[in-house]
Order: structure tokens, then C-alpha cells, then sequence
């Protein structure tokens, strides 16, 4: 007895798919056939003869393998066998050669809903809403998404933990400058400490994460996160980092809003002793626009307390923008931020500053187990008095660049490269300097 559409999924039928498949074979130029073979093994899944038309397709793979045409015929009858491991090398290939496929691209996204990878999947039905398709289609595409949000919220719940390990190369750990000496016009030259100097260091960190997700009901939930991080320097003179961060918050939907608020704390110590505490409140708020795109804004409000530098305490007011939006089969984020830090202490004022800035990120997925996230940020501070032993009015422009390139080798390991580049540019040569990072690292997840 011949096999059937596999039942985990029976909105996405598969004669819908064929249907449109035979017609994409058809009509597109590019695809134009060089062999009946994908033709034939259409009509035979059209006839629900399924295990022959993954036979057949499985006969002629290494004969025509990487032709569009039969590409999409052999994912589609793989698929239909429930072999969707299969099916995905073969339906990624004709989505890269014709991003416009959206057979390929609907009977891809669908595939990688059955293998449990829901954030490629999201992926591909939000472009999907992107593009001109049937009704039926269109109605399918939304009761995916539905599905995918009902069976996110079910598998968060309980714990969800991680190690990780990683080895790298930091340019300027400790944020020094090139120069040797400054000038200082209080006291004329002066030689800095070897650890404000740029220097570069290998290194190693350790990470161990812990969340806990306790869901209401469909459309709130409460959560907590405890993680703790070690970096260790092979440079003695590179400070090593020990932190540690506590985050419980709630989420909740009202009135078709995204609601959620949030307190953290977050430690730092540099070489062992205690150098910051940050803590505060987190709210923010967001609703869909536009389709699949989605507005919102985060208020921090928090306090930075320097163990042994009081005077550079503040509070901290910063607020940011965000749009979200489907772009090129990936998701992009704007941001614009805008934050107000004051000392809290009025006779170290030099040390207050309004900051305004900029953010774009970009996820894609790439294929089932590869996937990259490019981030830049921008930031200008602008401080409210002169410092006091530069007589100037201290102003920075940062700038950074993250490229994060992510490999799902198995279920629970995933390993990640991540190169990044950042510039300070003061008008203070004390606070000037660039920094580089290559990160590579292992996670597992549990």
C-alpha cells in the first residue's frame, strides 16, 4: 500500500503543492526541463503513487542532481515519503537558484516545520506573505505561523539551559590607547599605566545559562535567567571578566500588543574584585504592522554603582525605537536610541552625558543547520561638563560591527564564529581607541 501525506501537518496539502509545482515546471523558463524524469515523478504524486515517485527520483539522482527542475521533484516526493532530511538539500537549492520559487520555498518551509527548526520555518512562510500567491496558499502560509506560535509557546515552557565554551583573539582587551604617554594640560606629559595601553591577548571564556519559562496561558508567561561568564587572558596585564546576570520578568498580549517588563542585575569584577554593578527595570511594548512587520520601544531606567570609582556612578534613562520587518528571506531591526545618564554626585558632573544613536541587525537562515546575524550600532555621547583634567567637554562617536556565523552540527550542540570591530572616538586621547575580536566557540544546549 502506497504511502500518505504525512498527518502532523494537514493544513499543507501536499496536492496544492503539486498543483503548483506542476504549473512552476510548466510555465517558468527557467526551470525549462532537459529530461521528461521530473515531469513523470510530478504526475505520479498527483496519482498519491508515492513511494514510485520517490523511487523513481531516487533512480536518476546522481544523473540529474542540481537541476532546478528536478530539484523540486525529488524534494517534493521525498517529502512526501516523510523524509524530509532529504528533502530540504534538495528544495535549499532551488529556493537559492529561484528566490521567487515559492512552491520550493512553501514545501521548504514546511519541511523544516516537521524537522522542529520553527525559526527557519518562520522565516520562509514570512517571506512567503511577502509574495503574490493563491488564496489557498495565503491561507496556508497564516495557519503555519499560527501553528509555529502556539508550538513555541507549548516547547518553551520548563528549563532551558546551556554551556558554553570558546577560544579567541581580542586586540585591546582592557579598551587601551596606542599612545604611551598623553598630554595633559594640568600637568603637561604624562605616561600611562601599562594596563591603559593597547595591547592584544588570546583567550578563553566560559558560559553556564539557566532560564526557566513558566507560561500562564496562550499568551502570557513568566520567566527568570540566571547566567554566569568567565574570561580568562594569556596577557598578564589583560584584566580577566567574571559576570554575572539575574533577569526575572513577565509577558503578556493585550489588546493585539506585545507587553513584557523586566529587572536585571548584572555584576562585573575585572581581575577578581568588584568593579560595577548594573541594575534596573526594563518595560517595553510592541504590536504587528504592516503584515508580518512589528513596532516597538524599551525603557530602561537603571543605576551603574562603581565599587571603587564612586564618582563615575549614575543613574540611567534610555529609551529605543524598534522596526522589524521580513527582508531578502531574512529579518531585519532599526533602532534608534536615545538615553540620558546623570552622576550622583553635582560636583562630578563632567561625568553626565545624553547619548543618541542608531542600530540595524539582520538574521538570516541559510540553510537547515546554518544560519548568520550582521549587527552594526552607533553612538554619540555628548557630556555635560568639562573634565576637569582636560579642561575640554568630552564627546564619543562608537561604533560597532558584529558578524555571528551559527552551525547546528546536532540537536543540542550548536557552534558559532563571531568576529567583531569596534571604534571609540573621543576628543579625549584617554578615551580613544579600537578594538577586534574573533571569537570561535561550542554550545551545548539542554
Amino acid at each position: 500500500m502506497d504511502n500518505k501525506p504525512n498527518s502532523r501537518y494537514p493544513h499543507l496539502t501536499l496536492t496544492t503543492l503539486w498543483c503548483l509545482a506542476t504549473s512552476l515546471l510548466i510555465m517558468s523558463k527557467t526551470f525549462a526541463a532537459s529530461s521528461p524524469v521530473p515531469q513523470h515523478i510530478i504526475a505520479l504524486l498527483n496519482e498519491q503513487r508515492f513511494s514510485e515517485a520517490y523511487a523513481l527520483a531516487n533512480e536518476h539522482q546522481n544523473e540529474l542532481e542540481g537541476e532546478a527542475d528536478f530539484d523540486l521533484a525529488f524534494g517534493l516526493a521525498a517529502k512526501a515519503n516523510d523524509n524530509c532530511n532529504l528533502a530540504v538539500y534538495a528544495l535549499e537549492r532551488v529556493v537559492q537558484a529561484q528566490p521567487q520559487a515559492v512552491s520550493a520555498r512553501f514545501a521548504l518551509a514546511s519541511c523544516y516545520y516537521q524537522l522542529a527548526n520553527l525559526a527557519a520555518a518562520e522565516l520562509e512562510f514570512n517571506y512567503l506573505v511577502q509574495q503574490k500567491i493563491s488564496p489557498q496558499m495565503q491561507t496556508a502560509v497564516e495557519q503555519s505561523l499560527k501553528a509555529i506560535a502556539r508550538r513555541q509557546n507549548s516547547d518553551n515552557a520548563g528549563w532551558h539551559n546551556a554551556l558554553q565554551l570558546g577560544l579567541g583573539q581580542d586586540s585591546n582587551p582592557n579598551n587601551g590607547i596606542e599612545s604611551e604617554f598623553i598630554n595633559v594640560p594640568l600637568l603637561g606629559q604624562v605616561k600611562l599605566f601599562e594596563q591603559s595601553q593597547a595591547l592584544s591577548s588570546s583567550f578563553y571564556d566560559v558560559n553556564a545559562i539557566f532560564n526557566y519559562v513558566a507560561p500562564l496561558d496562550q499568551s502570557s508567561r513568566w520567566y527568570s535567567s540566571f547566567s554566569a561568564s568567565y574570561t580568562g587572558y594569556s596577557e598578564a596585564l589583560a584584566q580577566s571578566k567574571s559576570n554575572l546576570s539575574a533577569i526575572i520578568g513577565y509577558n503578556t498580549k493585550l489588546a493585539g500588543k506585545d507587553l513584557g517588563a523586566r529587572i536585571f542585575y548584572r555584576p562585573l569584577w575585572l581581575d577578581g574584585e568588584s568593579f560595577l554593578d548594573y541594575y534596573g527595570l526594563i518595560v517595553e511594548a510592541g504590536q504587528t504592522v504592516f503584515s508580518q512587520s512589528s513596532l516597538g520601544g524599551e525603557l530602561t531606567i537603571g543605576r551603574l554603582d562603581y565599587a571603587d570609582f564612586e564618582e563615575l556612578s549614575r543613574d540611567q534613562r534610555f529609551f529605543n525605537v524598534w522596526f522589524e520587518t521580513p527582508t531578502f528571506s531574512g529579518m531585519s531591526r532599526f533602532s534608534l536610541k536615545f538615553g540620558d545618564e546623570q552622576s550622583l554626585d553635582n560636583l562630578v558632573d563632567f561625568n553626565s552625558r545624553q547619548l543618541v544613536g542608531a542600530a540595524y541587525s539582520f538574521v538570516q537562515q541559510l540553510t537547515a543547520r546554518w544560519h548568520y546575524k550582521f549587527s552594526a550600532d552607533y553612538l554619540q555621547a555628548e557630556y555635560e561638563q568639562p573634565h576637569p583634567l582636560f579642561t575640554q567637554t568630552r564627546e564619543d562617536k562608537f561604533v560597532q560591527v558584529v558578524l555571528d556565523l551559527n552551525y547546528q552540527w546536532q540537536t543540542d550542540w550548536l557552534l558559532t564564529a563571531q568576529m567583531s570591530l569596534v571604534d571609540n572616538h573621543s576628543n579625549l586621547t584617554l578615551y580613544d581607541y579600537n578594538r577586534s575580536n574573533l571569537w570561535l566557540g561550542a554550545r551545548y544546549q539542554f
